[in-house]
């Protein structure tokens, strides 16, 4: 069985067949997308909540409650005053999608039971877990090798750090 995740579209492909799922909490996405977000800064300025909330669409209350989760991991680093903010506090290639997901405490863990029973195995499997697994295996091994890098390197291509740069255009020219 072909199992591949596109978590950029938040779907799972099943040989030819696309499943829309929740692996992802919301608060996950939030943080993942504002993290992607300071990382792909070409300036290495610090980044603003503000400017951040508005960026990414996550609510400005909300943020700072996932900042500070990952200013205590030392994902990023936060500086007070007029041109404060957040940055990366370690080089891009050393923070890992999982790293991320962990400091907020919303990851899906490597054998987590999709049927919600406590115990659940090859041995003594629910009724979904042969099929769970595969997809769980795909979405661990994603996040344990995807750096902060490999979305900064990605971003070239995407829509998504398009859609930011207009935005931030836009933006600027306002009076």
């Amino acid at each position: 069985m072909k199992v591949s995740v596109d978590i950029e579209v938040c779907y799972i492909k099943i040989e030819s067949k696309k499943f829309y799922t929740m692996i992802l909490s919301q608060t996950s996405e939030y943080v993942i997308r504002a993290v992607a977000f300071i990382a792909v800064q070409t300036d290495d300025k610090p980044v603003a909540a503000k400017e951040l909330s508005k960026h990414t669409s996550i609510p400005a209350h909300y943020l700072s409650k996932v900042l500070r989760k990952l200013v205590t991991a030392n994902i990023l680093n936060a500086t007070k005053g007029h041109n404060g903010g957040f940055v990366l506090a370690r080089p891009a290639h050393k923070v890992k999608i999982i790293d991320i997901l962990s400091a907020v405490e919303s990851h899906v863990p490597a054998k987590h039971c999709i049927f919600g029973w406590r115990m659940c195995n090859s041995k003594d499997p629910c009724i979904l877990h042969h099929r769970w697994s595969a997809v769980n295996d795909a979405f661990q091994t994603w996040a344990r090798t995807t750096t902060l890098a490999d979305i900064k390197n990605d971003a070239g291509t995407s829509r998504w750090l398009t859609t930011f740069k207009e935005k931030s255009a836009t933006d600027d020219d306002a009076p």
